[in-house]
């Protein structure tokens, strides 16, 4: 418990997370109110057999998928960063010379934050979308809006654990942040133009399968499994990547 209040002392005391979780959060509202009225301009009679790409909660929260969990993910990278560059994880290991306690502490309290901010950026954007274009099914307490209210904070928690363990592996903010990045949004995507195989390789891409788990069958990309197998990967490559930089944490230097 010691452990957790001098962890929470540091994200406090801390601007850069108020920027990151404040920015996250702006930009899902900014997003939102756009959609919105995007959505209300666009109205009118339906026509029968039309695509409704609007009708969807998921459109609604496109802020969240597109920025508010990327900027939770830096926010703990940063954090674990953030004590090798001003040399306080010393502190903290002569504190707990066992070093997993105080990894396990910061790992925790790091997921709860993530799950909150992404969890108040999905509530915000679907009520104010909701509201400015009169969509009654954009709403995050029933139907496919509530699925997405756990869903998103689920995803961003594991994806926190992933880079957590990357942040303790590398030790470098930039380098972390610029190779998590590269991974996701260029290497996951790219993979699948390799010839042959590269489809094949595409399919364990653990975000990719991660955001089939989230997002549904639009993103589905060309994993072959269902939603629960995608997740259950996911989950498993997000631990283990966080239980081999606890490893590393261990055994070297701080």
């Amino acid at each position: 418990m010691n452990l957790l209040k001098s962890e929470w002392i540091k994200v406090t005391t801390t601007k850069s997370a108020y920027w990151l979780y404040g920015i996250g959060i702006a930009l899902a509202l900014g997003i939102a109110v756009l959609l919105g009225q995007l959505e209300q301009s666009s109205g009118g009679e339906p026509v029968a057999g039309a695509p409704g790409g609007g009708s969807s909660p998921l459109f609604a929260i496109t802020g969240v998928s597109a920025f508010t969990v990327l900027l939770v993910w830096i926010a703990a990278i940063v954090a674990v960063t953030g004590e090798y560059r001003y040399h306080t994880i010393r502190s903290t290991f002569l504190v707990t010379p066992a070093r997993w306690p105080a990894v396990v502490a910061k790992t925790v309290l790091f997921v709860v934050l993530s799950m909150i901010v992404v969890a108040v950026a999905v509530i915000v954007s679907l009520l104010v979308a909701g509201v400015l274009s009169g969509n009654d099914e954009w709403t995050p307490f029933s139907g496919e809006g509530l699925t997405l209210l756990w869903r998103f904070p689920v995803y961003s928690a594991l994806g926190t654990v992933a880079v957590m363990g990357l942040a303790y592996l590398m030790r470098n903010a930039a380098g972390t942040i610029s190779l998590f990045l590269v991974w996701i949004l260029a290497v996951e995507g790219m993979v699948s133009l390799i010839p042959r195989i590269g489809q094949d390789i595409a399919a364990w891409m653990p975000f990719s399968n991660g955001d089939y788990w989230t997002q549904g069958e639009a993103m589905r990309g060309f994993v072959t499994w269902g939603q629960w197998p995608a997740f259950a990967w996911f989950a498993a490559v997000c631990v283990a990547l966080w239980v081999v930089g606890l490893v590393v944490t261990l055994r070297r230097d701080a």
